[in-house]
C-alpha cells in the first residue's frame, strides 16, 4: 500500500473522483457524500452452483457497472477503496466478520494481470483485510488461462472454469474458515470451481463476497 502522505500528495495534483458519479472528491475520500449515502441499505444476494452464499453490496447496474468496467479495464484502481467501505458495510450488516479466519480472492493468470496492472480482486480484498483487521493470503493460483466468461453462454461458462485453479499452499487452507471475494458474479462459476479446490485442500466454512451481482435477489 502507498503510504497515506504520498497518496495526499498525489491527490492535490491529481484529485480523485468518486467511482459513480465522477465528481471530484475531497482528499481522504473515496466516494461523494451523495453516493455514499445512496449506497443500498440491504446487501444482494446470490447461491453459486456449489450452494454457497455469495454476498454483494450492490447490483451489477447503472453507475456501478460502469464504475466496475472503468476498474477492471481502465485502470482506476482508486475506485478500489470504496468498493472495500462497502463490502465491509455489509459484512457488519450480515453479522458475518467474526465467521472467516482470513480473507482470499479469485487469483487472474499472469497474462492477464500483466494487461490490467493488477488483480481487481486481490486489491479489493487487501483494502478489506486493512479495513476488517483480517489477514490477506493468495490460497489460489490460476494455472492455465481460459477464456472471458462474458464471453460464453451458461454451459460453456461451467466448462470453461474447470480445473483452472490449485492451492498455493494446502497447510494455508486447512482448517480455516474463508472469506473468498471477487469483483462480480453473473453465474457463480468462477466462485464455485475456487470454493471447490478450497474445500478439497481443506478449507473450512465458506463466504463469497463481491462487488456487485448481476441477477441478485
Amino acid at each position: 500500500m502507498k503510504s497515506n502522505f504520498f497518496e495526499f500528495a498525489l491527490s492535490c495534483f491529481f484529485p480523485h473522483q468518486c467511482p459513480y458519479c465522477r465528481k471530484i472528491i475531497r482528499s481522504g475520500l473515496t466516494e461523494c457524500e451523495e453516493c455514499l449515502r445512496n449506497f443500498p441499505k440491504e446487501p444482494k444476494k446470490m447461491m453459486t452452483p456449489v450452494g454457497i452464499l455469495c454476498i454483494a453490496p450492490f447490483a451489477y447496474e447503472a453507475a456501478v457497472r460502469n464504475s466496475i468496467i472503468d476498474f477492471k479495464f481502465h485502470g482506476s484502481s482508486f475506485n478500489a477503496r470504496s468498493y472495500a467501505k462497502a463490502i465491509c458495510q455489509v459484512t457488519e450488516h450480515e453479522a458475518i466478520i467474526d465467521k472467516f479466519d482470513l480473507i482470499t480472492f479469485v487469483p487472474l493468470s499472469k497474462i492477464r494481470k500483466n494487461e490490467r496492472g493488477f488483480n481487481q480482486s486481490a486489491l479489493v480484498a487487501e483494502y478489506v483485510g486493512e479495513q476488517l483487521g483480517k489477514p490477506v493470503k493468495p490460497l489460489l493460483e490460476k494455472i492455465r488461462q481460459n477464456k472471458n466468461q462474458h464471453d460464453l453462454s451458461f454451459s460453456e461458462r461451467v466448462q470453461n472454469v474447470k480445473g483452472i485453479y490449485k492451492p498455493v499452499n494446502k497447510d494455508l487452507i486447512r482448517d480455516k474458515d474463508i472469506l473468498l471475494i471477487d469483483d462480480i458474479v453473473t453465474t457463480g462459476n468462477t466462485l464455485a470451481e475456487c470454493c471447490k479446490v478450497l474445500k478439497e485442500s481443506g478449507a473450512g466454512n465458506i463466504i463469497c463476497m463481491t462487488i456487485a451481482v448481476a441477477g441478485a435477489v
